[in-house]
């Protein structure tokens, strides 16, 4: 353990050796971090990763700097499926310790692995696509989608709850619970999961109660199980009574009474009644083939248009392939691999995240904010000093449309710095347009009126 003012290695003592710093509550803090790292290395070993997710970030806000439980947070989030957070993770424990990181590692075999990252981005662009099918309320393509989805990324977690929600809505309550449990073998402790099959459970276990469709009512007793501590009994099965001799005695005398009955009696008029009825019972046949006819080639229309819509749908998707369109998970993931190729190319990360709009950002998943907010700090920077150079070197050579856009750009990245916005407002003004200078002008005096660049733009403000 090193001390947090000086660096140097801590001894036993509660103040560091070489500065003399306190180091007692920094050494309970650390302990404390190293402690919930452990415990969710614990969890993650019996599968509750929900439980390591939640020790491991508890970790990290006592030690953000602890990368052996960064590295595992991402090793956990890539065994949830959720790609995106692992790489946001392993990417900000590079940029911690460089040295001997095992993140470098899990980095360098995944962006190795081209067809892998394709592969995670298609699961992605499916899994969104699903939502937006259920937005738009085709559960039925969002099943299919859902469906792809698992079959390629058999871990993602996220993806087996929402086709059991869509189960669920569809009232298919024995296939939702076999979904859920396979979510659950993944992530054995997973909340969303257990409430999920919680309510599963308690419809299968009313309609079991309640329902008059006997062949419904048996699914649903041939899938309810019972809890007992922590072992479950599958579909329990009720203990036959004990039968003794003279029970079974009657038994046998009713059986040959009514056999008696039947065929002195009963059978003779039943069979008249058969014959009688034939002509009856062909007509109703009939019509119930006719009927079964219609409702048959009414299927196949339905049917045909389900197939034509699935083509229109698929021609759409290899349209946009063959076509190269790009939208904002594309240009995060451009991003990214320009990150981890190394070289000094933060224009391009700035020039990616740049065609990210605001609006998607507010809509989209926590993992993919994340990763832009890494990106976007780490490359920001970088890309506002190499603008600024671009500018002044514009200037010189009185370029000043170069100088502006150069100027706007970083901006855009340090909108808090009044001084790129005192430069971009000169380049305006030397440019003739002192209209747009006019108006930066005043924006400074506007939002940061006790401060010397205030003062300064109130003097070059022109009629």
């Amino acid at each position: 353990m090193r001390c947090y003012s000086c660096g140097n290695l801590l001894s036993e003592l509660d103040f560091c050796p070489t500065c003399g710093a306190d180091v007692r509550l920094y050494k309970k803090i650390i302990s404390a971090s190293s402690l919930l790292y452990n415990e969710g290395l614990e969890k993650a070993k019996v599968r509750d990763l929900s439980g390591a997710v939640n020790s491991l970030k508890q970790s990290l806000k006592y030690n953000k700097r602890n990368t052996d439980a960064r590295n595992l947070l991402g090793l956990v989030y890539f065994e949830m499926g959720e790609s995106v957070l692992a790489l946001s993770e392993w990417i900000i424990s590079k940029n911690l310790d460089s040295k001997k990181n095992l993140a470098d590692e899990y980095i360098n075999l995944l962006s190795s692995n081209q067809n892998e990252l394709d592969t995670i981005n298609q699961t992605l662009k499916k899994y969104n696509q699903a939502l937006q099918y259920c937005y738009q309320g085709s559960k039925d393509l969002a099943e299919i989608q859902l469906k792809k989805v698992i079959s390629v990324n058999k871990n993602l977690i996220n993806a087996y709850q929402l086709l059991a929600l869509i189960y669920i809505d569809n009232r298919d309550y024995p296939k939702a619970k076999r979904t859920l449990l396979k979510a659950l073998s993944i992530d054995s402790a997973n909340t969303r999961s257990r409430y999920y099959l919680l309510n599963v459970e308690s419809a299968l276990k009313d309609i079991a109660e309640h329902s008059s469709d006997k062949m419904l009512k048996q699914e649903a007793l041939n899938s309810i199980s019972y809890e007992s501590g922590n072992d479950t009994i599958i579909n329990p099965r009720l203990p036959k009574e004990k039968v003794g001799v003279s029970s079974i005695v009657n038994i046998i005398l009713g059986l040959v009474v009514g056999i008696l009955i039947c065929w002195f009696l009963i059978l003779p008029a039943r069979i008249e009644k058969e014959v009688s009825g034939y002509d009856d019972q062909y007509k109703l046949v009939s019509e119930e083939l006719a009927a079964e006819k219609t409702n048959s080639q009414e299927r196949e229309h339905l049917i045909d248009q389900y197939d034509s819509k699935i083509k229109e749908l698929q021609d759409e998707i290899n349209y946009l392939k063959g076509s190269g369109v790009l939208n904002e998970n594309d240009y995060l993931m451009q991003a990214a691999n320009a990150y981890l190729s190394g070289t000094d190319n933060s224009d391009e990360i700035m020039d990616n995240l740049n065609n990210i709009s605001e609006d998607y950002l507010k809509t989209s998943k926590e993992s993919f904010r994340k990763l832009y907010e890494t990106l976007n700090a780490n490359a920001g920077t970088e890309a506002v000093t190499k603008y600024v150079e671009d500018a002044r070197k514009a200037i010189r050579q009185n370029d000043y449309k170069t100088a502006i856009d150069a100027y706007t750009k970083a901006y855009s990245i340090h909108k808090d710095d009044q001084s790129l916005l005192m430069s971009l407002a000169h380049a305006y003004r030397e440019s003739g347009d002192t209209n747009k200078a006019n108006e930066l002008y005043m924006e400074i005096i506007e939002k940061y009126p006790d401060t010397q660049e205030a003062q300064d733009a109130g003097d070059f403000i022109t009629d």
